[in-house]
């Protein structure tokens, strides 16, 4: 099988989509890998070190996707890529199809390709096994951007987030009660924070207060509570996901005018749309902007930021997928594997998600399990 790596032309993206670890074992089992030159600078990884793998380096993203059965990408692929795909194709990656331009969709469609996300991969018990591994990452690193950002010199409120004797802590909610928010929960309470969590699930909550021995706040993620913990929060989490769905719209303008003057939204729901009603994307190199006096960190793909462990936890998730499709094919692998079928966006030009044909008023066939 031959396998492509392609160097991502979104620039807020540094991860690449195989590490040299997982590219020796798949030139091992004797599959074919074309990494485009470059690919993996970002992350850390010389060409050098992907050659000395096995890996075929070539220097144009047009040879990966000719040369290719499947291609590897971090970031939804653009116009131009989506152009250089060729019929019968299998791509793997973030795809984000919920919040994607129509045009691309459907150029993909007329060549049969066949389409899986790492967004909605999700075993039996309901994991998702890409976005669980880096909700851990992007969780930690909300109490390194909240330190940052409650500082002074960046329009800050001027606070740490422990406190000290005879001054309280920052308070951090997190809307969410997913793996993002427990990585969030145990980074933030950790460092001292006074923490709340509004939440829907009440046995995940239950979990979290478990976790932190009674030391965590949780509340239903009603209206009314999340107007009243909006208006005390210092940070303001949002770590809502409805896998391969659009995020839900859970905060206001209306409760952002009432925050205090100076805190910090972290809206990690960007990726698929934000799920509050002043995010916007931003980026790496200028990753927050003030509206209605409240700084705004909005960055998707946060985890890029950190993009050498990234690579590494995505590159093993998805390497013993690529082995089975190698194995048996992709056909006997969506039997074998009901997650990578979960994972299906579109099978061979044929939409396979009900919210994405009716998103964008089209044909979809669901693929059944066996």
């Amino acid at each position: 099988m031959n396998i492509g790596v392609i160097n991502e032309s979104c620039k807020i993206e540094n991860r690449v989509g195989l590490s040299p670890s997982s590219v020796s074992l798949l030139t091992e089992k004797e599959h074919t890998l074309y990494v485009q030159a470059g690919a993996g600078l970002k992350a850390g990884y010389s060409n050098e070190e992907y050659a000395a793998q096995g890996a075929n380096i070539v220097f144009t993203k047009d040879e990966v996707f000719g040369r290719s059965d499947i291609v590897l990408n971090i970031s939804p692929l653009n116009e131009e890529e989506c152009q250089l795909a060729k019929k019968d194709q299998i791509l793997f990656g973030f795809h984000h199809l919920a919040v994607a331009p129509k045009k691309l969709l459907l150029s993909l469609l007329d060549k049969k390709i066949t389409i899986i996300g790492y967004e909605i991969i999700q075993a039996d018990d309901k994991e998702l096994s890409f976005i669980e591994s880096l909700s851990e990452i992007a969780g930690q690193m909300c109490l390194t951007i909240a330190g940052q950002y409650l500082q002074t010199s960046q329009g800050g409120r001027g606070i740490i987030i422990g406190g000290v004797v005879t001054v309280p802590p920052a308070t951090a909610v997190i809307i969410g009660s997913g793996v993002l928010a427990r990585s969030a929960v145990k980074a933030l309470l950790g460092a001292g924070a006074h923490t709340i969590v509004l939440g829907r699930y009440i046995d995940r909550m239950r979990d979290l207060e478990d976790m932190t021995g009674g030391r965590l706040i949780t509340m239903m993620a009603t209206k009314y509570n999340l107007s009243r913990m909006v208006n005390v929060a210092d940070i303001l989490i949002g770590a809502v996901l409805r896998p391969g769905e659009k995020a839900p719209l859970m905060v206001t303008r209306d409760m952002v005018k009432n925050m205090k003057k100076g805190s910090l939204i972290i809206d990690l729901a960007i990726d698929q749309g934000g799920c509050i009603e002043t995010s916007r994307p931003t980026t790496l190199e200028q990753p927050v902007y003030f509206e209605e006096g409240i700084i705004h960190y909005c960055v998707p793909n946060i985890t890029s930021a950190v993009s050498r462990t990234s690579t590494k936890v995505l590159s093993n998730v998805v390497t013993p997928f690529l082995q089975l499709i190698g194995e048996c094919g992709l056909d006997e692998a969506l039997k074998r594997d009901k997650s990578l079928a979960r994972g299906l966006f579109v099978y061979k030009g044929k939409i396979a998600k009900k919210n994405i044909g009716e998103r964008f008023g089209l044909d979809y066939q669901v693929l059944k399990e066996e």
